[in-house]
């Protein structure tokens, strides 16, 4: 599976950890549902991940310093209650998040 596009679902609950096994995956989809709690750290582990769209969700804490690893990977959320501390492909609303 290269592609899991979960938008708009409305979707509640936490992020599957689960997700992390799906080694193929290279863009997932996840923005306009509900999900609450954290990123899962075992998403840093997909390291063919190139598209992470968390936007209009109420997550919160930070990105998982496994997120560190990822290359090249384009994370986009908004949600002001998430920070992120190690890589210069993340971004918020249009920002680099050093």
């Amino acid at each position: 599976l290269a592609v899991l596009d979960l938008d708009f679902n409305s979707i509640t609950g936490t992020i599957p950890s689960e997700i992390g096994m799906l080694s193929s995956l290279n863009w997932l989809g996840l923005h306009y549902n509900s999900f609450t709690g954290t990123i899962p750290s075992e998403i840093g582990m997909l390291s063919s991940l190139r598209s992470l769209n968390l936007y209009n969700n109420a997550i919160t804490g930070t990105i998982p310093t496994e997120f560190c690893a990822l290359n090249n990977t384009f994370i986009v959320y908004d949600q002001f209650e998430i920070s992120c501390t190690c890589n210069d492909s993340v971004y918020r609303e249009g920002t680099t998040c050093n």
